[in-house]
């Protein structure tokens, strides 16, 4: 399964509510899972890290509030290579 379609709900949730999280959350990294904001960071590297304690291997998505599309995936995170 892709990237992608793996996150096809965190996307869309985020896209749906784009404006509403950068009122509720201006310029933070938002932690994504499914269709609700699980954490909100100053940084990325603390977004990806909590993601990963809570999620292990599972996908989620970290968007920072307001940016464009973007597309960033860590495969050695996914598949264990890497481990934080």
């Amino acid at each position: 399964m892709s990237s992608k379609r793996m996150l096809a709900t965190e996307q869309a949730f985020y896209d749906k509510n784009a404006e509403a999280l950068l009122v509720q959350y201006p310029n933070r990294h938002l932690l994504i899972r499914g269709a609700r904001v699980v954490g909100a960071f100053e940084t990325m590297d603390e977004a990806v890290k909590s993601g990963v304690r809570q999620f292990e291997r599972a996908p989620f998505l970290v968007r920072r509030s307001g940016d464009k599309k973007t597309t960033f995936s860590v495969p050695a995170l996914s598949s264990g290579v890497l481990v934080i």
